[in-house]
């Protein structure tokens, strides 16, 4: 097969995908230069090395460069000072300094005479800056006074890079990202992608010329694909396995077709897609193909103005997990609206320097609640904000008990499942107990309208269960545990209970609770001592359910039956 003429490729510091493109694609090669360390002798504190790497002098021809940073430079243990030859500066090493390290600089003198624009694909490394002391050779060992240049090795690339390692990725699920995943196996930094203004929002936004493709589980960007107009395209990729295979993927089925002007010989024959060019039959197809897809197109957009709409409607439940400041203020009241309280009020801030954020006003009560949305967890002073208001209140509204509660949006950046949950220490869920005033999460409100839209619970019975002290479980109040399911039986979906005083009877809702995951089901038998009863109140019993649970799951049972809605 005949070589592409375009693009030129040119690869840094990997032989592997050299060897792999040469077959098909016209490259060059260089490297990031030799890393040299030193020795001192006796009485000498100071040492010189020469700058030395490899880069063709036409690099401006090339529109695709391919850089890797995770395979180290060819290193050189140098015995005397490089000598100088035509090279006019030498790099100053002093004491106890050993090692020189050129790849920042070395890439800064690529960047400048890279072609605009180009596309580079970069297999991220570590990030780590480097300082040189530059000196210039005046004579035979005779050199200036250096002056001091620092040069990151990111500094090629648009985004802010920040070290941090892990193995958990997660895609953005699109082509590109897609065929990245399936070779990466782990990060050793994050990316904070450009920024600019929002003239529409008033407000800072991610750059939309930079698209993520790859995050670990906390959100952060650790692959992206981005432009900017004075250097081109410039695609991160994280630890990757097989990269050779990797790039021949990306350079012959996915990045023609999303950057063509970088692929030309790719557009070759398109003109036999052309009408003229096709039979009768296949354009009778293509017809009806169309007719087919507008159909589609059509429903799908019905579909899609649906599902804006209800995205819209319930964008405060997302809201509740990520929002901090006044956006989860009004999220929060979303929510206690949607669960059915009827007086919710948000209280400006600058009526007076310390106001709680949302007042919930029932017949002789007041909800005076405390919201906060933070990195971390909450200290003492933050849990505790909310009952210095409580004092007023009282003298504002006598006929009334006050509920205070904090609500907090901890660890906010992280998964909510992955944050550390309930994030108050003993203290603080004593003290606040003490202190007759709740503590609760966004986390156990988005899981309590999980609840709820599945018909465990009722908007009423979570109302009723915030009137706890200390940590709210939003469990309602007239449940009865029954005990936990020590041994359990998948057929005939049975599980052993230990009664005591606690009346059952077939027919009855139960309610099972493991970790975070709650089923309502229903009593279909009871067996004491080896025989089948219609109740039982004590005793070990089997309890078979109409749905199947599992070893660990506590049983719930209502004391008393409550009108719900």
């Amino acid at each position: 097969m005949e070589k592409y003429k375009e693009p030129q490729i040119y690869i840094v510091n990997n032989e592997e995908i050299t060897e792999r493109l040469s077959k098909n694609y016209n490259v060059a090669t260089g490297d990031l230069g030799v890393a040299k360390t030193v020795e001192y002798k006796k009485y000498v504190n100071t040492r010189y090395v020469e700058l030395e790497y490899r880069m063709i002098s036409n690099l401006h021809e090339y529109s695709v460069v391919i850089i890797d940073l995770q395979n180290e430079n060819k290193s050189r243990h140098c015995i005397e000072n490089d000598k100088p030859n035509s090279n006019p500066y030498l790099f100053e090493l002093s004491f106890p300094q050993r090692k020189f390290e050129p790849s920042p600089l070395v890439l800064s003198i690529m960047i400048s005479q890279m072609r605009v624009p180009s596309l580079k694909i970069i297999f991220a490394g570590i990030n780590y800056t480097e300082k040189y002391n530059i000196t210039e050779v005046l004579k035979q060992s005779q050199y200036s006074c250096p002056y001091e240049e620092k040069r990151n090795i990111y500094e090629i690339i648009k985004a802010n890079v920040t070290s941090k390692s892990g193995k958990k990725i997660i895609s953005e699920n699109n082509n590109l990202a897609n065929v990245i995943s399936k070779y990466v196996k782990g990060y050793n930094v994050i990316f904070n992608l450009p920024s600019q203004w929002d003239q529409s929002s008033q407000k800072s936004i991610v750059d939309p010329s930079f698209i993520p493709l790859l995050k670990n589980q906390d959100g952060d960007v650790v692959s992206y694909i981005g432009y900017s107009k004075n250097s081109g395209y410039e695609i991160l990729i994280p630890l990757c396995e097989k990269k050779d295979e990797l790039i021949e993927k990306l350079l012959t089925s996915v990045l023609p077709e999303m950057l063509p002007d970088f692929f030309s010989e790719s557009k070759q024959f398109e003109w036999l897609k052309e009408q003229e060019f096709l039979p009768k039959e296949i354009l009778e197809i293509e017809k009806e193909r169309t007719l087919i897809q507008e159909k589609y197109d059509l429903e799908i957009n019905l579909l899609n103005e649906r599902r804006g709409a209800i995205d819209k409607k319930y964008k405060f439940l997302h809201d509740l997990l990520i929002e901090t400041g006044d956006n989860l203020v009004q999220a929060v009241c979303m929510y206690f609206k949607w669960l059915g309280f009827s007086n919710v009020e948000t209280i400006d801030g600058n009526e007076d320097i310390l106001r709680e954020d949302i007042q919930i006003t029932e017949e002789d009560k007041l909800y005076i609640i405390e919201v906060k949305g933070i990195g971390g967890t909450s200290t003492d002073a933050e849990c505790s904000q909310v009952a210095k208001h409580r004092r007023k209140r009282e003298k504002e509204h006598r006929d009334k008990e006050i509920i205070p509660i904090y609500i907090v949006n901890h660890q906010r950046y992280m998964r909510p499942s992955l944050r550390q949950n309930p994030p108050f220490s003993d203290n603080q869920i004593d003290y606040a107990k003490n202190d007759e005033r709740g503590l609760l999460t966004t986390w156990q409100l988005y899981n309590q309208y999980k609840l709820i839209e599945n018909g465990i619970f009722t908007k009423k019975e979570t109302r009723n269960s915030l009137d706890e002290w200390g940590l709210i479980s939003l469990i309602p109040q007239n449940l009865i545990s029954l005990g936990i399911y020590d041994e359990y039986f998948k057929k005939p979906k049975a599980g052993i209970l230990m009664l005591n005083n606690i009346k059952i009877k077939v027919g009855d809702e139960i309610y099972a609770r493991k970790g975070e995951r709650w089923i309502r089901t229903q009593i279909t038998s009871i067996q004491l001592n080896d025989k089948n009863v219609d109740c039982a109140d004590n005793g070990e019993v089997g309890m078979v359910t109409d749905i199947e649970l599992e070893k660990g799951f506590e049983i719930f049972i209502k004391s008393e039956v409550v009108n719900e809605f």
